[in-house]
Parts: structure tokens; sequence; C-alpha cells
């Protein structure tokens, strides 16, 4: 039966098992990663041969990023160290000693960033709590969603949220 194993530290300090892992994933954590080389050698450490990773992380060569500049909703939070284009993060997996390392980006994640980037844009302020704290900007943003994903449908490189998948060499 399948089984999972979930960790409250580090990845690099999760303890090597005698079963390695099929899958090492990671939604939304590489970018707050200081040293992301340990990340990948502890990714490749416990994987099993043929084992796979997976990972989302906001798209450093979206053009959304370009075009929303500072009020890109994915640069709000504060503990984000580093993004990622394609090539980065491809070329940072390779030389951990990943293969077949694929890149496509997410239509649905992240739906709320054209709705909250334009309300940065438009309004930008002081917000601790950051904008979709606000009732109003949130049903806008779930207003928009629909032209955004039609947004994302007709141009893929609008979309703010890499997938990365690469796999551990088999002995």
């Amino acid at each position: 039966m399948p089984q999972g194993y979930s960790s409250a530290c580090g990845i690099e300090e999760v303890p090597t098992s005698a079963e390695a892992a099929d899958l090492v994933y990671g939604v939304h954590v590489v970018e707050h990663v200081q040293d992301v080389g340990a990340l990948a050698a502890a990714a490749l450490r416990l994987l099993r041969p043929g084992g796979r990773v997976l990972f989302l992380t906001p798209a450093a060569d979206s053009a959304s990023l370009r075009a929303f500049s500072d009020a890109w909703w994915l640069l709000e939070d504060p503990t984000h160290v580093r993004f990622f284009s394609a090539a980065s993060i491809t070329r940072l997996l390779a030389d951990a000693g990943f293969r077949d390392v694929r890149v496509t980006r997410s239509l649905t994640d992240n739906l709320t960033m054209e709705g909250a980037s334009l309300v940065r844009r438009l309004r930008p302020s002081d917000r601790p709590a950051g904008v979709l704290a606000s009732r109003a900007t949130r049903w806008f943003a779930m207003a928009l969603a629909p032209a955004a994903l039609l947004l994302r449908l007709v141009h893929p490189r609008w979309r703010p949220t890499l997938v990365v998948t690469a796999t551990r060499a088999a002995r």
C-alpha cells in the first residue's frame, strides 16, 4: 500500500530511510529556500533510482510579472527569497544530477493573481495582511478569474506558476 512521509523540517534534515521515495514534491516551497543547491541535492538523495521530483513555483519569466511589475501579487510575500525561470530551475536540477527535467506552466494555479495584481497596481497602499485580506479584493479576483483563465489559455507565458518535474537517473 502506498505511504507518504510528511516532514516539518528542512528537506536537507529529512533522514534517508531504508525505503527511498518515489516522489518528492514541494508546492510553493523552493522560492522560500536559501540554499537551493542543498534542496536539490537532498531531494535527489531521498529518491529511489527512477523517482521523481515535482515542484510548483512562481515563474520569474512570466509575462504577467513583466506586465504587473512591482504590483505582481506573487511579490507580496516577504518570505520569498528568489524566483526561477524555466531555464534557471532546469539548470539547478540538471546540475544536481536530475535527468529528464521538464517545465510546464500551470493553467489554474494562483487564479487570484490577476485580480490581486490589478488591485495592487490601481490602489497601491501598505497592506500588512496582504491585498487578499480584503473581501472586496477577493470578490474582484474571483470575478476576474474566468477572464484570467482565457488569457492563460491564449497566452501560456502569462501563467504565473512553473510546474517542474525531474527524474533521478536509474543506477
